[in-house]
């Protein structure tokens, strides 16, 4: 695979992401191209796997509950802080109930930043030739209209130089005001479903508005 123009990444670069053979949409490539980290996770003695440094934050005392595929405009707006100059509005997750985004409290509270990182080396590697055309067929019966399918796991930046490498993400961008968060709810439990039965545990589906821009 060789990287597009513009993006100025080498294959070997890409290995050390974990996106070599992953064949990343130019979504995702952009997003690795505007952060201005390494492409390859940090190494640090603080990185732990699927730990989310945001359950830390304080949380606010009027959290209320909500449907399972409905988000605040803090999580929708927020979620992909740091992983582009113009990081994407977030429509749905799959993990949302389970890993709850609060919003956090007090005048000097800190934002956690994000990176994208490669699924290589994971479970989902070896099957994705297998379950990806399935995904797809997933979302072209269900009549959703999307801009890519990208593998991805994120690294998320925290205080104290404290990193976690977040699960597996099936990450789906759709054009703006096109899929609900309704439609990508219940397309997710069927995505879900498919890498289960697959050998991937544990996976989570996010989807974003995004859409392909060809320099």
């Amino acid at each position: 695979m060789e990287p597009p123009n513009g993006l100025p990444f080498t294959n070997e670069q890409l290995k050390e992401a974990g996106l070599l053979g992953e064949e990343p949409s130019l979504f995702a490539l952009q997003c690795l191209n505007d952060h201005k980290k390494p492409l390859s996770s940090p190494v640090s003695p603080t990185l732990s796997d699927a730990s989310t440094p945001s359950s830390t934050l304080p949380i606010a005392s009027n959290t209320t509950a909500v449907a399972p595929y409905e988000l605040s405009d803090w999580e929708r707006t927020t979620y992909y802080h740091g992983i582009s100059r113009d990081p994407p509005k977030l429509i749905y997750r799959s993990d949302l109930l389970d890993n709850p985004f609060p919003k956090p409290v007090g005048s000097h509270h800190h934002l956690p930043t994000k990176s994208i990182h490669g699924v290589f080396g994971t479970p989902l590697n070896p099957v994705w030739r297998t379950v990806g055309p399935q995904i797809c067929g997933i979302l072209k019966a269900r009549k959703i209209c999307f801009s890519s399918i990208d593998t991805a796991r994120f690294v998320t930046h925290g205080e104290d130089n404290k990193d976690s490498l977040g699960p597996i993400v099936i990450w789906i961008s759709a054009p703006p005001n096109t899929a609900t968060a309704k439609d990508a709810h219940d397309a997710s439990q069927d995505i879900l479903a498919i890498l289960e039965s697959n050998g991937v545990k544990g996976a989570v589906v996010e989807w974003c508005e995004g859409v392909v821009v060809w320099a």
